[in-house]
This record gives C-alpha cells, sequence and structure tokens, in this order.
C-alpha cells in the first residue's frame, strides 16, 4: 500500500477521533448545563424565584435559553411581589372598611339606643304611676330634653350621610375597576366648572379661615370631556386640600392650557405630604395620618378616583410637595380626547 495513502488515513482517523472526542465533550458538558438548568427550574417551582441560571457558556442556543429562562424567572418574581403586595392591600382594606364602617353604626346605634330606652322608660313610668298615656306627663318626666334629642338625631344624620357617601365611594371604585364606567363625552366649560367647584366649597374654606387664590384666564377654556368626571375630580381634590392641609393659610387652583392641553393645579400651603410617603398618595386606602384633622375622617379612596378617572380622560395626574411651602397636585388633560 502506497505509505502517502497511509499517512493520509491515518491523519483522518485522528481527525475523526479528535471530531468524535469534541463531540462528546460537548454533550456531556450539554448534559451536565441542561441538568443544572433542570434543578434550578426545580428550585423555582417550589418557590424560590431568587435562583438565576449563571453559566460559563459558549454554545449560543443554550445561552440564549438560559437568558429566555432568567426573563420568565424575573416576571415570575414580580408576579409574585405585585400578588403579595395585593393581598397585603386586600387585608388593610377589609380591615379598614370594616372600621370605617363599624365606628360610625356604632355611634349611631348607641345614640338611638339612648332616645329609644329613654321614649320607652318614660312611657313605663308614666303607665305604672297613672295607668294612662298623658302626652303632657310624658313630656314633663323625659330624662332628654327635647334639644337633646334633637342633638342626638343631627348626629345620626351626620353618621349616617358619613355612610352613604362611603358607600358610594366603594361602588364608583368597584365600576372604575370593572371598567363600568361610562363618559358623556361633549364641549365642556372648564373654567365655569372650576368656578362652581369653588362655590360650592367656600363656606368651608371661610370656616377654616383659608385665604382663596383663583388663577383663571379671562377668556374661558373649553375641552372635549366629560363634565361629571371633571367635577368628581375637582371636588375631591379640594375636600382632599381642606381635609388634609393641617395648618394650611392659602388654598389655590390654577388654569392654563397649550394647543393641546389643558393643566390644572390644586395647592396648598400646609403641612404637606412626607417625603417617604408621597409615591403612595393615590394608593387606595392610603391616608398621611400626620397631616389628618382628627374631627375631618377619609375613606382613602378619594385620591385612587380621581387617579382613575384623570386616567379614563386620556389625562395624567402628579403631586409633589415641600411641607409649608406648597403641596400641589397637578392634572392635565388633553383638550380633545384621543
Amino acid at each position: 500500500m502506497d505509505i502517502n495513502l497511509v499517512n493520509d488515513m491515518n491523519t483522518l482517523n485522528y481527525i475523526l477521533i479528535a471530531i468524535i472526542l469534541i463531540i462528546t465533550i460537548i454533550i456531556v458538558s450539554s448534559y451536565k448545563k441542561l441538568n443544572y438548568i433542570f434543578k434550578t427550574l426545580d428550585e423555582v417551582l417550589q418557590g424560590n424565584f431568587n435562583q438565576r441560571i449563571r453559566l460559563q457558556n459558549h454554545i449560543k442556543p443554550i445561552n440564549i435559553l438560559s437568558i429566555k429562562i432568567n426573563s420568565i424567572i424575573e416576571r415570575l418574581q414580580k408576579i409574585n411581589e405585585d400578588n403579595k403586595i395585593s393581598e397585603e392591600s386586600r387585608k388593610k382594606m377589609i380591615s379598614n372598611i370594616s372600621h370605617d364602617l363599624r365606628t360610625p353604626l356604632t355611634s349611631m346605634l348607641g345614640y338611638m339606643e339612648l332616645i329609644l330606652d329613654d321614649n320607652i322608660l318614660n312611657n313605663n313610668q308614666v303607665l305604672n304611676d297613672n295607668n294612662t298615656l298623658d302626652k303632657d306627663e310624658i313630656l314633663d318626666s323625659n330624662k332628654l330634653s327635647e334639644e337633646q334629642k334633637e342633638e342626638y338625631l343631627k348626629i345620626v344624620y351626620s353618621k349616617g350621610n358619613y355612610l352613604y357617601n362611603l358607600m358610594e365611594e366603594f361602588f364608583q371604585i368597584s365600576k372604575l375597576d370593572s371598567n363600568d364606567i361610562k363618559l358623556e363625552i361633549k364641549e365642556v366649560n372648564i373654567s365655569e366648572i372650576i368656578r362652581e367647584n369653588i362655590i360650592s366649597f367656600f363656606n368651608e374654606i371661610k370656616k377654616l379661615n383659608i385665604e382663596p387664590k383663583i388663577s383663571i384666564p379671562k377668556e374661558d377654556i373649553y375641552a372635549i370631556s366629560d363634565e361629571k368626571a371633571l367635577n368628581r375630580i375637582l371636588s375631591n381634590l379640594i375636600s382632599n386640600t381642606l381635609k388634609h392641609g393641617s395648618k394650611a393659610t392659602v388654598i389655590g387652583i390654577s388654569l392654563n392650557c397649550d394647543e393641546k392641553n389643558i393643566f390644572i393645579d390644586i395647592y396648598d400651603n400646609g403641612i404637606g405630604i412626607p417625603e417617604a410617603e408621597i409615591n403612595y398618595v393615590f394608593d387606595r386606602l392610603y391616608t398621611v395620618e400626620k397631616s389628618r384633622k382628627l374631627e375631618l375622617r377619609s375613606s382613602g379612596l378619594g385620591l385612587t378616583i380621581v387617579k382613575k378617572l384623570v386616567q379614563a380622560l386620556d389625562g395624567s395626574i402628579s403631586v409633589y410637595s415641600i411641607p409649608f411651602e406648597k403641596t400641589v397636585f397637578t392634572f392635565t388633560l388633553p383638550k380633545k380626547l384621543k
């Protein structure tokens, strides 16, 4: 046999052996890496979302696979964290709803019981003593005066009105969450809507001895929007400022616009919002306890409703606060809905 041919065959054999060895090494290496990937996925499935696939790898398909799997794990981790936050929020919401309903109901029942017990006691006393229901004697023997009864009834009415408004807010937020709210889009005079809302709060502003500052252009500003939604947005923001603008001496509203957008600022110079909490003011049932006036109550849904309504009108809302200088809520609306 030709020596050159033999040498060529030996060389080919060596090359073939080398290729087989390389393929074997790649297969074994790939098997180990795939096995590592499987073990990592098992840990993720058991709830360890901090795991990631970390490989020194030069095989492109496995590298791409690792990147994709890590991306999926990160999404799962985010979903898991959001679920925990939602669960905590749900528990807090149930607790707050229970408290907000129980407190005024307990008060209402207490005052109603006083009135009813007083009437029952007086009627029984008259029957026992005289065996008659003489009207004058019943009135004379009352332990509660008519003025006291009227005062208690006013308190019961006030608490009942608070409960009604609270339930309306829960109803409103549920409709917004389910997108079950119909907007009546038409041309509206935003300047006039702002004036009407300021007038509706005038007595409360005067009672709190707060100076109103209104800045509205002479020419009325119009937009294609929903009048009821705008009234609710402005009413909630003004009410929120009056409730939580503790120690404020000024409340202001300014209206501006450009060719595309309308800008409305509602501000005060009160105690403000803590920096650590400012990112949560639009969260459901959030309240800034330190800035709340003790005699005023809030469900914590007002600003959530505001944000959802603004978004429904294709707008945006933001807030910033410098304590005792300016706390301002700014919402922007397009002049025409998209």
